[in-house]
């Protein structure tokens, strides 16, 4: 007599009525049991499509920041999440800060955009100076919390390299839960380190540093067949030019003049059969700065996330921003994501600004509100603002009369008579601007 094997039964749920969801079929024909355990059960151990199980990213923001801050670079949600990404799938996201702080106040709204809850949790205070947050015990307390209320969670991604969390990672660990930390390198506690599941590094495993021109991008070799020769091997690239093609018609068949989010490319050439791990790229990224090394997109970082545009889109930009910007004022939206002052930014934001825009006027004919936001993005200024939040910022910089109105002499384009454009212009005496050219003369 055979040996009956066991296997889990896969039945549409319209199929299965609740007065029979626990049953034992015997099946002679592949010699097996069938057993449906039922609905609870099947719901808990619920894996998606993609063969990777639901998982939740929980960030202590301000120790992402700050960490990042100290080697001089911002956070990247783009290639947190195109990382976490293929390790879980991400069903529930929060970063935890004190977002009315300065250095956090216009964080929110980008969060948000990419799928990121913000919770608030105020900074103790001493004596009027901040003192460290409780960031942490919130996180712990929302990750113990979603042990009852999210049992289908099996990855805890905590991005943070505090010490205190190494408590919630053993209770994680000690019910069965995977725990991944993701930590700026040099604020990571070596404690925590050792009692991990996995570790990855920001700055070099999220989002590297990366070369002025690199010749190639890192990927992974393929598996050769077996050598029939003593030839060597050429790389074959035509299936990533096929891939770049595919990207470039759909940057160029959607109609969006601003650029287009490296999540939404990656969903949609997902859906046209393109895979960037079966091309031998890592990470999305990669993918994307080859396409961008070999003239096919340019890359932009602005409101914490990346975004490609087709070279033609890019050399356009002040156009577009031009027009996107009237139309934001036609219908409205000037408030979408609340007025950002100039005095609301940081001081090492408000020297970044005020020089960009002292050195943009050294260089240029003139200046108009779409010329300087399109530069502003290009060169990744302030990088943590989105394109609307750095209109407001440009039209709070007028108002404080740090820019003030002007006009020049161009030729008109349909008639070449020379009129005068309303222009701006730098206020060299705003104590803002003054004082950045008084430290630039020394």
């Amino acid at each position: 007599m055979q040996t009956k094997r066991s296997a889990a039964l896969c039945v549409p749920a319209e199929h299965i009525s609740l007065a029979r969801a626990r049953v034992r079929v015997l099946c002679k024909q592949h010699d097996c049991f069938y057993v449906f355990i039922g609905i609870g059960n099947v719901m808990n151990q619920r894996i998606t499509d993609q063969g990777v199980p639901d998982a939740g990213l929980f960030i202590d923001w301000d120790n992402l920041k700050v960490g990042l801050k100290e080697l001089g670079r911002q956070p990247n949600i783009s290639s947190l999440l195109d990382t976490v990404g293929h390790r879980g799938r991400v069903v529930i996201a929060r970063a935890y800060a004190d977002w009315q702080q300065r250095s956090n106040a216009f964080d929110p709204p980008n969060l948000y955009a990419a799928g990121i809850e913000p919770v608030y949790v105020p900074v103790r205070m001493q004596s009027g100076r901040p003192l460290k947050n409780s960031a942490d015990v919130k996180l712990a307390v929302d990750c113990i919390d979603f042990l009852n209320t999210a049992p289908h969670l099996k990855t805890f991604f905590l991005v943070s390299g505090d010490s205190d969390l190494i408590h919630l990672v053993n209770f994680l660990r000690a019910r069965g839960k995977r725990v991944v930390v993701i930590a700026v390198s040099h604020t990571l506690s070596s404690m925590l380190a050792d009692n991990l599941d996995e570790l990855l590094i920001y700055d070099v495993d999220i989002e590297p540093i990366r070369q002025a021109e690199p010749a190639t991008v890192v990927r992974k070799t393929k598996p050769a067949a077996a050598a029939t020769s003593a030839e060597p091997a050429v790389e074959d690239n035509s299936q990533d030019e096929e891939a770049f093609t595919v990207l470039a018609d759909l940057l160029r068949n959607r109609s969006n003049r601003i650029g287009s989010l490296f999540s939404w490319i990656g969903i949609q050439l997902g859906r046209k059969g393109v895979d960037h791990r079966a091309l031998g790229f890592e990470r999305f990224k990669d993918f994307m700065q080859e396409a961008e090394r070999r003239g096919h997109i340019r890359i932009l970082t602005r409101g914490l996330q990346d975004w490609a545009y087709l070279p033609e889109q890019y050399d356009k930009m002040t156009e577009t921003e031009l027009a996107a910007e009237e139309e934001e004022i036609s219908e409205g939206d000037t408030d979408l994501h609340g007025t950002v002052a100039v005095s609301a930014l940081d001081e090492e934001g408000q020297r970044n600004l005020i020089r960009y825009l002292v050195d943009l006027e050294r260089r240029s004919e003139y200046l108009i509100p779409p010329y300087i936001v399109s530069h502003l993005v290009r060169e990744s200024v302030l990088p943590s603002l989105s394109q609307s939040q750095l209109r407001s910022l440009i039209r709070d910089a007028m108002n404080e009369q740090i820019l003030i109105s002007s006009t020049h002499t161009v030729p008109h384009r349909s008639t070449g008579k020379p009129y005068d454009l309303r222009t701006i212009r730098v206020n060299p005496e705003h104590p803002l601007v003054s004082a950045e050219e008084a430290k630039a003369a020394v």
